[in-house]
């Protein structure tokens, strides 16, 4: 299967196009390299720091080619976050594509869903100031030999097609829903998973779709948004916003240009 970068959907390789979003599979594979822009043509780019009150701060001009973000850098420094590695990540700017890269850092790189986005098993998401992981397609497991149920029942099991873990420090589960209904939804004052005390978390914030055989994360119009960590190089677009530690960057093209 090839997982197209642009919208995550998986798709058979005997296909040219994504059968959901369209755009050339081509692009997915790892061994494409973006074709650079001819000298003096194609568009600039640029981060532009997004501050705790949603307006913008700094700008980061990017070059054509590898641009690293780390706390040092060079193209874009993050010098005040113990979240943020040396070098964090990449943005590798082409003429017609661009695509962002996690080093391999603990805390992961993320970028903001539009909209809605097709999830896999494994994914991490932030939510407020909560991280998610989703497990699909995983057995259920029987009841312990003491009676003791599955973390996240509630002391039933239903049916269900996955879980949503809340992690802590080190990764360690602190809470589990189970998916069980075809759409379950998260917020801080409605929803089946509520987070009460985080003031990030607007009231009807997100929601997990069933469709078929697939799991949807849907953004209820929410104001803070739903991060999704990246796996492997993802294609990124003009007004895409990028969460990296507690810093938030919005990759947009340049006005100049």
């Amino acid at each position: 299967m090839i997982k197209c970068v642009h919208c995550g959907e998986e798709n058979e390789p005997i296909f040219t196009y994504c059968l959901s979003c369209g755009k050339p599979l081509e692009q997915s594979l790892s061994s494409f390299k973006p074709r650079a822009a001819p000298a003096g043509k194609g568009a600039r780019w640029k981060l532009v720091a997004v501050r705790a009150d949603g307006g913008l701060g700094t700008e980061y001009p990017l070059i054509q080619g590898a641009n690293t973000i780390g706390a040092r850098g060079p193209q874009v420094i993050v010098a005040d976050d113990p979240r943020v590695a040396d070098q964090h990540a990449t943005v590798e700017i082409g003429e017609d594509i661009a695509f962002l890269k996690d080093l391999g850092t603990r805390h992961g790189t993320f970028v903001r869903v539009r909209g809605e986005r097709v999830l896999a098993d494994g994914d991490q998401i932030r939510i407020g100031h909560a991280l998610f992981l989703l497990e699909l397609k995983r057995p259920r497991p029987q009841p312990a030999p003491d009676g003791s149920a599955w973390l996240g029942s509630l002391g039933v099991l239903p049916d269900h097609y996955g879980r949503v873990l809340r992690l802590g420090p080190e990764d360690v589960v602190i809470e589990a829903h189970l998916l069980a209904k075809p759409e379950v939804t998260l917020g801080r004052t409605a929803g089946d998973i509520l987070m009460a005390d985080d003031p990030f978390v607007s009231s009807r914030h997100a929601a997990f779709v069933r469709s078929g055989e697939t799991c949807t994360l849907k953004d209820l119009g929410s104001t803070n948004g739903c991060y999704l960590r990246t796996r492997g190089r993802v294609a990124i677009h003009d007004g895409d916003q990028i969460l990296l530690g507690h810093h938030v960057f919005r990759f947009q093209r340049d006005a100049r240009t």
